[in-house]
């Protein structure tokens, strides 16, 4: 499982202007708060909370995105679209490869090193 496809580390570089620290600090920072993030959208989703699915998966993109995880974003992104268009059919599927991506994301973070 090639880790590029988890994390464009290039990209990554190129957003936070190759400062190394700042990549580590965000890491850290992701994997501190992932648990909550995604415990957030998973309470949306149990819920059938349209709006709030929409707006707790809007935040979690946004994180995804500035850490060039475009699979885990791709996934967060899907279940902001389900929340926006309110049409939570095939909703619990969605959340697991959110799941499934945003844990191969702590561990591509956990295996990193420059």
């Amino acid at each position: 499982m090639g880790g590029k496809n988890i994390i464009d580390i290039d990209e990554l570089k190129e957003i936070m202007d190759n400062d190394m620290e700042l990549i580590q600090e965000c890491f850290d920072e992701f994997c501190e708060e992932w648990s909550e993030a995604f415990g957030d959208v998973a309470r949306a989703v149990n819920e059938k909370d349209a709006s709030r699915l929409d707006e707790t998966a809007h935040k979690l993109k946004g994180t995804l995105r500035y850490l060039a995880a475009d699979q885990a974003q791709q996934a967060a992104y899907e279940l902001e679209a389900a929340g926006k268009a309110k049409k939570l059919d095939g909703i619990d599927s969605k959340l697991a490869v959110l799941e499934k991506k945003g844990l191969e994301v702590i561990e591509y973070i956990k295996n990193f090193s420059e």
